[in-house]
């Protein structure tokens, strides 16, 4: 008994072993199931990218699907240009196009392998010159120029027009205008890896024009050689909402032009211009009111409005007595008047304030009785009555 009792416990304890080995052989022999890395999501893009085109370098990372293994995995772009496939091979790919990096990858790897990219890179780029804060900014490789721009902002004479983007090998010259105002492409190009960006500065007394009045830009603003009034305008000028778009004075050796807006595109700048931008007329309300001063034309607006605006009549004031000064022209009796620019609202005295002044209404009363009191006391006098 004790015999068979010890050869069932050792069955026992053998048999799982036995069992554990069999289970490791049957899985084995049956097909794996895919395996796939965590993929972060797509950086956002102005358009497709052209692997014919697009560089690669140090910070992308490759999608690479084994077929036969069903597996997915994402690798890095080394610091120092390369890629290394676990298990197969360590690649040198950095400066390679995008098409010629995935073929060499393909071979290297073995049959039944797709190679794609999947994450772009960020870049370093210097910036320098005219701008408030220099120094090293990071962008996406898939960034242009202007998106650099939006991160840096400019001072005053900045000549944004004339933007020097450097390599290695040579220097352009960019006028992001040309992509603001007309969507030209060129003039708004990709960023890479080992360039750098700078804004020179303008000189005033032979780049800049002087601009006034309310515009969001004042004092010295660089402009193109030749560029016109209006070219300038659309370009550089940020109005407020009292601009007055009719007319425009240009003082240019002590002599004043003035530009109609029709006029503007034939009117060519030239350096040291002084450009005054005119305000739109307000409306001015003054005398007896509670607060007077200008207020914003509001087409509509009566004169019962306006003194509204202006905290309403102080306590010797009329609606009544208001009149509207245009010009060398007063306006009686102007409610139903139509309210213009540049009008002024004139509340005055109300007729019981003129009367009376500061007497209450009883002593204004007993100063008339005194004053019937006098005349018939006057009249008995005389004998007339």
């Amino acid at each position: 008994m004790k015999k068979i009792s010890i050869f069932v416990l050792v069955c026992w304890m053998v048999l799982p072993l036995f069992a554990q080995s069999d289970l490791q052989q049957l899985m084995q022999g049956m097909p794996q199931q895919p395996t796939i890395t965590m993929i972060p999501p797509p950086a956002e893009l102005e358009t497709e990218i052209d692997p014919d085109e697009y560089i690669v370098g140090a910070g992308d990372q490759f999608l690479v699907e084994k077929l036969q293994e069903m597996s997915t995995i994402t690798v890095p772009v080394s610091p120092t240009g390369t890629i290394t496939i676990p298990g197969s091979a360590s690649l040198r790919v950095s400066g390679m196009t995008l098409n010629a990096a995935s073929r060499l990858i393909s071979e290297k790897v073995g049959p039944y392998v797709s190679v794609s990219l999947y994450e772009i890179k960020k870049i370093r780029i210097p910036v320098s010159g005219a701008v408030k804060n220099p120094g090293i900014y990071t962008v996406s490789a898939a960034n242009r120029l202007s998106d650099l721009i939006q991160k840096v902002p400019l001072r005053y004479l900045g000549k944004d027009f004339e933007i020097h983007i450097r390599s290695e090998k040579d220097t352009s010259i960019i006028n992001i205008y040309n992509f603001y105002l007309k969507g030209d492409k060129d003039s708004n190009p990709y960023l890479h890896a080992g360039e750098s960006v700078f804004v020179p500065f303008a000189d005033p007394e032979k780049e800049c024009v002087e601009v006034y009045g309310p515009v969001m830009v004042r004092s010295f603003v660089p402009f193109i050689r030749g560029e016109s009034l209006g070219d300038f305008y659309r370009r550089k000028v940020m109005m407020s909402d009292v601009m007055n778009y009719e007319k425009m004075v240009v003082i240019r050796d002590e002599k004043q032009y003035s530009v109609t807006v029709s006029d503007m595109d034939d009117f060519v700048l030239e350096p040291k211009d002084k450009i005054e931008f005119i305000a739109l007329s307000k409306i001015m309300v003054s005398g007896h009111v509670n607060r007077p001063g200008t207020y914003d034309f509001i087409p509509g607006h009566t004169v019962v409005d306006y003194i509204a605006m202006a905290g309403g009549v102080a306590y010797k004031g009329s609606n009544k007595s208001a009149i509207v000064i245009r010009g060398n022209e007063k306006l009686r009796n102007p409610m139903n008047s139509e309210i213009r620019r540049g009008d002024i609202i004139l509340v005055r005295r109300s007729a019981e304030d003129i009367l009376i002044g500061e007497i209450s209404i009883l002593s204004f009363v007993s100063m008339l009785a005194t004053i019937a009191s006098t005349v018939i006391t006057a009249f008995i006098a005389a004998g007339n009555l």
